[in-house]
């Protein structure tokens, strides 16, 4: 936007507002970053714009991400979509050259988002770290498995540890073993670095047309990163503290600082692991591993879910609990029924139910992340067998019985892309294009709704629909998303508004022209 971006009209857009009350208009009013008024008069003394025709809907919303986490990859080795270990190795010694070349000597090389499922063979092993002598960490695509070199093993206790695992053999570390020993070995990045890493994340996401997102944050990084950044953050963060070895009767104290742009509304808990790494908490054993039902890991190890839950409710915040596993879910959803109704907890993934859990979802907020649909679809027949695909990302059941879809992507574990997220729910169609489980898909409308309007409402924002009163986040696609075949082909963003404000824009499609 030229000028200060906060107060226009815009006209000739075909506008979606995500409010069932009023759920389509042709202009809207924005005055300093809030929307004014819907189909009203434009006022001659406002700046006007002409969209063309395009689509403008409320921007997306990210219910489930790290970003902090995710910025950091911006500067690691990227092993997503590997398809041989050869591929593999190579990524590893162009980043190992990168390195040499800074003269960093002492730092770890540190790789994200190798996918076995990608090359359809085994997981790799610490010899296909050797090629280089730095300490090296491979973290799968859902951060709940790594493997690490030698250099990195001799640096890391190898001892037993309650909801991990550990093959020191194969330099293979699962759970709370890769979470509790191999990343506190690994050098962090200065705050100042961390600091500079989500400016240029923030710009990222605003690319992909995100306004705002529910992130997992650590209170070291909600300190010395996310408060000193208060005065110029772009991208809408509501935090969920991640910080959970306190004592239940003790929780932390936590930073009051907030603003249109950051405040913490939850803490998380672990109740099981991923599909992925066969430590999703089940019903029945892996198909493809009968020795293994996964595993129960933190509060819901040692009995103490509810006890934490409504620990964090006294708090004024929202317990929100990863789940993945049909009987992590039923664990889960029993403690619901035993916790008050507000602050709403809130069920992580939800990717397998048993059939009997739907119903107890009703009124309930299910965070899930479609394109993890579209990634697992390519192991779930091996893991979960024939009989269980009908509880794999059961999206239609759950709108059905009542629940209310909020969707996000869990990034950086796969993609933040809002439109490959509702493809994968629209269409049933995993990475490789092939459709799966497609008796879950769900509709358009649903899908937008659950990255706006649900996630909104899920996370506490004021945005999520385009209304009188709230934040001007708006989102232009090049086409209407009801009418593209998403099958063959995605709508394009064309810009991102946050606040009145231009933080996004292919072209120069938003040009102000004043009246008369």
């Amino acid at each position: 936007m030229q000028g200060d971006g906060q107060s226009f009209t815009i006209e000739n857009a075909r506008i979606w507002t995500a409010d069932p009350a009023r759920p389509h208009a042709r202009s809207i009013t924005v005055r300093d970053g809030v929307v004014e008024s819907l189909d009203a008069p434009a006022s001659r003394a406002l700046p006007v714009i002409d969209l063309g025709g395009r689509w403008l809907g409320p921007a997306f919303i990210d219910a489930h991400l790290h970003v902090t986490l995710g910025a950091a990859t911006l500067a690691q080795c990227n092993l997503a979509g590997c398809t041989s270990r050869a591929e593999f190795e190579q990524r590893l010694r162009a980043h190992r050259a990168r390195l040499d070349d800074a003269g960093d000597r002492d730092a770890w090389l540190v790789g994200f988002g190798w996918n076995e499922a990608d090359w359809r063979g085994e997981a790799p092993t610490r010899e296909w770290l050797a090629c280089t002598e730095r300490p090296a960490v491979a973290w799968r695509m859902d951060q709940h498995s790594c493997v690490v070199n030698g250099a990195a093993l001799a640096l890391l206790d190898t001892t037993p540890i309650d909801g991990g695992e550990i093959e020191a053999d194969h330099g293979i570390f699962r759970e709370q073993a890769a979470w509790k020993r191999v990343i506190p070995a690994i050098p962090a990045p200065s705050a100042a670095t961390k600091r500079t890493n989500l400016a240029r994340a923030a710009e990222y996401l605003h690319t992909l047309g995100l306004a705002g997102g529910g992130s997992m944050e650590y209170l070291c990084d909600i300190r010395d990163v996310y408060l000193p950044s208060l005065g110029t953050l772009t991208f809408r963060v509501h935090a969920t503290v991640l910080d959970r070895d306190w004592p239940l009767d003790e929780p932390p104290d936590l930073p009051r600082e907030s603003n249109d742009f950051f405040r913490i509304v939850g803490f998380k808990a672990f109740a099981d692991g991923t599909l992925g790494s066969r430590t999703a908490w089940m019903l029945e054993p892996y198909s493809d591993a009968p020795h293994t039902s996964g595993l129960a890991m933190e509060h819901t190890l040692r009995g103490e879910l509810v006890a934490w839950m409504r620990a964090v409710q006294k708090t004024g915040l929202s317990p929100a609990v990863h789940a993945i596993g049909d009987r992590a879910a039923r664990v889960l959803i029993d403690a619901f029924d035993a916790c008050a109704d507000s602050p709403a907890p809130r069920f992580e993934h939800a990717q397998t139910l048993h059939p009997r859990e739907i119903p107890r979802m009703a009124g309930r907020f299910a965070s899930m992340q479609p394109l993890h649909k579209a990634d697992d679809a390519r192991l779930a027949l091996a893991r979960l067998g024939p009989a269980r695909i009908e509880r794999f990302f059961a999206f239609k059941a759950l709108l059905e019985h009542g629940s209310r879809l909020a969707f996000g992507s869990d990034w950086p574990i796969v993609s933040p892309d809002p439109l490959l997220g509702i493809k994968a729910a629209v269409t049933g169609l995993d990475l490789d294009g092939r459709p799966f489980a497609t008796g879950h898909s769900i509709g358009v409308a649903d899908a937008l709704v659950a990255y706006t309007r649900n996630a909104a409402e899920m996370l506490g924002f004021s945005s999520g629909t385009l209304r009188e009163g709230r934040p001007a986040d708006l989102v232009v696609l090049d086409r209407s998303p009801f009418e593209a075949d998403w099958t063959s082909e995605l709508p394009a963003v064309e810009a991102t508004v946050v606040g009145g404000r231009t933080m996004f824009e292919r072209s120069p499609i938003l040009r102000l022209a004043h009246r008369g």
